[in-house]
Order: structure tokens, then C-alpha cells, then sequence
């Protein structure tokens, strides 16, 4: 691969030398943080939400699906300049928070702990079901799916444990977007038309009228998830997948950017396939309701056949696959990094987070043995559970992490000088931060009313 470099100047400033952006084969394999940071964020409540939305409101909020993406594009990006481009040698993200304030890193580790468990739980059981379906969902009777799991847990370790795990991912996670995305655009073929005008004119920032049936305006909705997506915990994976790449020091921002972007774009891709297939089926099928992965399996039936509901379950499979072995490394990066950053004993290992022993006990018992529970028969409504396990440590995190990055990407003192925000960059940030702030709100004042559908069995 070339490493010539080059001087980019921009508005005045005069960036260092950049790392030459490779062509043809080479360009594909050099890139990849940016697109398996992206599959992790596509997980089975994908599916489903894009699909609900699709059914219950046409094209109407496709703008939100839309915008909610460039906004976390925007914040990952963020993240990724002050890892790249700040004054101090940082290479993670909650090195910079803790120049901000000390004790954040801690909270945070503790955070990711606890949250962190509750999604991989959910991912781990999501990929099981979508095996045993895969495998005729037949067979084991209660144990079918806790079978699947351990099968899972074991390809998972054997993915994490190579002495190259990260382009093992890479790879997954370039084949999983391409067979995801042909699925779909199969079922489309199938149905055989699309309204491009009602397409185009939910990108248009098209509102639909007020649902009695909706607890929540469709503008709070919209509001809502544009936040919630902006400033969630998962963002920060990003500087821990980079500097498994190798990417260290200004050099590397372009490369990034441009990888962060082609990576992002078949995640909003398989959404809005998602999306377009649920509305053209429910116009169709005006009476047909879509709720869960099983009406799902019946909607791809009715417009494939007999091999549309395999081609949902594999998508859920791997769909949940793309995010359970890689947020095991990175929910582990972000927990011990933080550790390392909170306690006397980490200090020594700051800068080397992997090497320290507690990193594989972290990523391999706490993020894929011990979800195997959620996969037991008389595992709890681990739906319930994981809604107000991502509620919670949204609140706990939304806020920290959108102006905790306005605040070290704003000053000098933090970032180089050339790689100070400009005007609009931390005016956009304000804004985010403020909508993460209301929206982090509005979550913690439903909180105790998750914890009793959670725990009531409802």
C-alpha cells in the first residue's frame, strides 16, 4: 500500500501531511473501522423500527431515519478528530473526557459494565433465534434457541481470539451489508413497484397528522430519535476500531472521513430498504399490522414465498451477528480504557488498554459468556429489559458524550490548532447537545414506568 503524503489546505489552515488514499482493490481493504462500527449499530430493533415505521406512516418521518444518521455521522466524526487531531496524544475518546473531568471515565466504564451486558444479552439471543429459524425452528424444543446461542458464543470467541480478530470483522460485516441489502432489494423486485413521489416527499421533512393511537406527537418522535441516535453510548467505539486499524495521528483524518461515510452508507441503505418494502407491502395490505420479527417473517411470505421468511431470518441473523462479536471488543476498549483512567493500578497500563489481562476476562465473560442467560428457557422479557437498560444509560451518557465533545473540539487547548471547530461545526453541536439534553429528559421521566412493564411481565 502507498503511503505518499500530501499537504490539504482548508479556509486558512494548513492540515499536516495526509496518508494517500489507496485505489481500486486496495481502497476497499484499507478501509473498514467506519463500516463495522456502522453493523454494529444495525441490530434486529432496526428491522423492526424501520419497518414499523414504514407500515404506520408511508414515507412520512423517512426524513428522521435520514437525518438522525448524518447527525451521528457528524458526532462519530467529531470523536474521531479529537482522537486523530488533539494536542495531548490521545488515542481514545475518554482520555479526552477526562482532561474535561476526572471522574467521567470511571462513571462511563461503569456505565458500559452494565449496559453494555444488557445488549450483548440481546444481540446474543437475537442471533440464536434467527438461527434456530434458519435451521428449521423445529428441533430442541425449549432448548432450540440456547443450543444456537453456545454455537454462536463459540464462532464469536473463535472470531475474537485470531491474532487478527479485526479483519475477521471487517470482512463479516462487508459480506453481511452486501446479502442484507440484497434480500431486501430482492423482496422490492418482488412486489414490483415503488411510489417515488411519496418517497421523495418523505425526505421532504413531511410531518403526518397526530395519531390517537401514538403517546407521542410524530414531531417528538422525530425529535427523539434524532437525538437518541446522535449521542449514544455505541458512538464511541470508533477511536477504539481505529486504533485497532492502525490509524494514529493526524495523518489519518481524510482516509477516516472517508471511510467513516462509506461505511455508514449501506447502514442507511438497509434501513430505508427496510423502510420502502414495509410501506409498499402495507398499502397494499392495508388490514396487515407489523409489530414483531414474526409479522416480519409473514410480510416477506406473502411477497417472496416460502423463501421470504428464510430471508428475514437471515438478515436478523445476521443483522445481530455484524454487532455481537465486534461491541464485545469495543464495549470492553471503552470499559477497561475507562478503568485504566480511574484507578492506580490502570495508570500502568494506559496506552496499552489490550494488553492488560483484564481486557479478555472483560471481553470474554462479561460480553459472551454471561449473556448466554438471556438464552436460557426461563430467561426474563429481555425485550423489556433491554429498552430500559439502552433508556438508562442513554440518560446517564447522552449528555456527557454531545458536549463533552463540543467542549474538547471547541478549544485549543485540547485540539491542534488547525483542527479547532469552525463557527458552524460548534453551533451544530450546540444544537445536538441541547436535543440530547431535552430528549435525555423526556427518557428519564418514563424510566420508572419501563422498570414496571420490564419487571411486571407485561
Amino acid at each position: 500500500m502507498s503511503t505518499t503524503t500530501r499537504t490539504v489546505p482548508t479556509a486558512g489552515r494548513q492540515y499536516p501531511e495526509q496518508h494517500a488514499v489507496p485505489r481500486g482493490l486496495g481502497l476497499v481493504t484499507s478501509l473498514g473501522p467506519g463500516l463495522v462500527l456502522a453493523m454494529t449499530f444495525l441490530g434486529t430493533g432496526d428491522l423492526v423500527s424501520s419497518s414499523v415505521s414504514g407500515a404506520n406512516y408511508g414515507y412520512a418521518l423517512l426524513w428522521t431515519l435520514v437525518l438522525s444518521l448524518i447527525a451521528r455521522t457528524f458526532i462519530i466524526s467529531a470523536i474521531a478528530k479529537y482522537t486523530l487531531m488533539n494536542r495531548h496524544g490521545d488515542t481514545q475518546i475518554l482520555e479526552g473526557f477526562h482532561r474535561v473531568l476526572p471522574w467521567l471515565p470511571g462513571f462511563m466504564a461503569a456505565v458500559v459494565l452494565i449496559a453494555g451486558f444488557v445488549t450483548q444479552a440481546t444481540f446474543l439471543k437475537a442471533s440464536a433465534i434467527g438461527l434456530y429459524q434458519l435451521t428449521g425452528g423445529a428441533w430442541g424444543g425449549a432448548w432450540g434457541n440456547f443450543v444456537c446461542a453456545l454455537v454462536v458464543m463459540g464462532l464469536t470467541l473463535f472470531m475474537v481470539t485470531r491474532k487478527r480478530s479485526f479483519v475477521i470483522l471487517e470482512y463479516f460485516a462487508r459480506v453481511a451489508s452486501v446479502a442484507m441489502i440484497g434480500a431486501f432489494v430482492y423482496a422490492l423486485a418482488q412486489l414490483g413497484h415503488m411510489d417515488v413521489v411519496g418517497f421523495v416527499r418523505g425526505l421532504a421533512f413531511e410531518m403526518p397528522e397526530n395519531s390517537l393511537d401514538s403517546a407521542f406527537a410524530p414531531i417528538v418522535v422525530a425529535s427523539a430519535t434524532i437525538g437518541t441516535i446522535a449521542g449514544n453510548m455505541p458512538n464511541m467505539l470508533y477511536s477504539g476500531f481505529m486504533k485497532d486499524k492502525g490509524w494514529i495521528g493526524p495523518r489519518y483524518r481524510r482516509i477516516q472521513q472517508l471511510d467513516l461515510v462509506v461505511g455508514m452508507a449501506p447502514l442507511l441503505l438497509i434501513n430505508l430498504l427496510f423502510w420502502i418494502v414495509a410501506a409498499e407491502f402495507s398499502r397494499d395490505n392495508p388490514g396487515f399490522v407489523i409489530n414483531t420479527e414474526a409479522d416480519l417473517s409473514q410480510m416477506m411470505g406473502l411477497i417472496v414465498g416460502p423463501l421470504g421468511p428464510m430471508l428475514l431470518w437471515l438478515c436478523i441473523f445476521l443483522a445481530a451477528m455484524t454487532s455481537f462479536p465486534p461491541q464485545s471488543r469495543g464495549f470492553a476498549q471503552l470499559a477497561v480504557n475507562g478503568l485504566h483512567l480511574s484507578t492506580r493500578r490502570g495508570r500502568k497500563w494506559l496506552g496499552q488498554d489490550e494488553k492488560d489481562p483484564l481486557f479478555k476476562r472483560i471481553q470474554i465473560i462479561g460480553f459472551i459468556v454471561l449473556p448466554l442467560v438471556a438464552s436460557l428457557p426461563s430467561a426474563p422479557n429481555l425485550i423489556a429489559l433491554n429498552i430500559v437498560g439502552t433508556s438508562v444509560s442513554t440518560v446517564l451518557s447522552l449528555p456527557f458524550i454531545v458536549v463533552g465533545i463540543l467542549v474538547l473540539t471547541g478549544s485549543k487547548k485540547f485540539m491542534a490548532d488547525y483542527a479547532v471547530n469552525t463557527w458552524w461545526q460548534t453551533a451544530l453541536l450546540a444544537v445536538l447537545g441541547v436535543i440530547a439534553i431535552v430528549v435525555g429528559v423526556q427518557i428519564a421521566l418514563n424510566i420508572p414506568e419501563m422498570f414496571v412493564t420490564a419487571f411486571s411481565g407485561e
